[in-house]
């Protein structure tokens, strides 16, 4: 269940306790549980991702006559995610009618920035540095690096990186009748759940990854050749070789083209280096700001109604 509902966004915050923590006795095995823990999120937002387009619940808004008089035929229902790795303070607040879960941190608002920049680099789900450097190699791998800003509610500069879902493959499942959800069947549930939280730390997560039938439709146009014309595009990026860049990720934006679903991360550092002539400023680190300016040249990036504000 969600922690907290902030807008049209639900806050999901997962527990766990580093190495470093006093209240730990083992950190090896705290620091072990962590890196199962990055595991897991990244795999269940992605199992979340392809169950979303699978529904034929939820599949039935496609057809809907307001939205589709509204949106045509591109509506579907759909669901972006963001995931970031920090310290949290949680406390209860409300009033005897309501209570709920607060969290304050600067790593909420990183958290929500991160979920926010899914709209600009058109993709389903981005996660942050801090929780792909606790993944182990095999989740690592399924990572795409694809920018690296500062965000709101950070003082250093975070790497994003996509995980590659094309939900567009997926086909809608059939509508299973079931009985009615009482207490029998809520039960059941229940005792699934909590056999499957028992044995899910136990298991491979990349093997888990891997064989899931969702995620391998979703990811089975993204080509190897792909990941290295884009590496080799984002690496002249990071460099200031905005020219040698551009022809790279050109060629990576082509690519989707012609499966199907143009590349967005391309799409997204060609159009900022085209803002400034595909010539990298003098005082380029490798990196840009998310948010308001922080005294530099700043860019507006218009972006499916909103604007996201970039500066040099």
């Amino acid at each position: 269940a969600a922690n907290k509902n902030n807008g049209d966004a639900f806050l999901i915050v997962w527990r766990c306790l580093d190495g470093t923590d006093a209240r730990v006795d083992e950190p090896e095995q705290a620091r072990v549980g962590m890196s199962k823990l990055a595991d897991m999120s990244i795999l269940s937002f992605a199992k979340i991702i392809g169950a979303v387009h699978r529904s034929s619940t939820l599949a039935v808004y496609r057809g809907h006559p307001g939205l589709q008089n509204k949106f045509k035929s591109q509506y579907r229902v759909h669901l972006t995610c963001g995931l970031h790795l920090g310290w949290v303070i949680e406390g209860a607040v409300g009033s005897e009618y309501k209570i709920e879960a607060s969290y304050l941190s600067p790593n909420v608002e990183v958290a929500i920035n991160v979920e926010d920049a899914t709209q600009f680099y058109g993709v389903s789900f981005l996660a942050s540095e801090a929780v792909v450097k606790q993944c182990c190699p095999g989740m690592r791998e399924k990572c795409r690096l694809i920018d690296r800003v500062l965000v709101p509610g950070s003082r250093d500069p975070l790497e994003l990186y996509c995980v590659d879902l094309d939900h567009m493959r997926l086909q809608v499942q059939e509508k299973r009748r079931s009985g009615r959800f009482g207490a029998k069947l809520r039960m059941k549930a229940r005792q699934y759940l909590e056999a499957e939280k028992v044995q899910k730390p136990t298991q491979d997560i990349t093997e888990l990854f891997d064989v899931d039938a969702d995620i391998r439709a979703m990811r089975a146009n993204f080509a190897f050749e792909f990941f290295e014309i884009f590496r080799m595009g984002y690496q002249n990026y990071a460099e200031g070789e905005w020219q040698g860049a551009e022809r790279f990720l050109s060629r990576a934006y082509a690519m989707g083209e012609r499966r199907g679903s143009p590349d967005g991360p391309s799409a997204a550092l060609i159009d900022f280096m085209g803002c400034a002539s595909l010539q990298a400023p003098e005082n380029w680190k490798g990196y840009r700001s998310l948010g308001t300016g922080n005294g530099g040249s700043e860019l507006a990036i218009g972006v499916s109604g909103r604007t996201l504000r970039y500066t040099l």
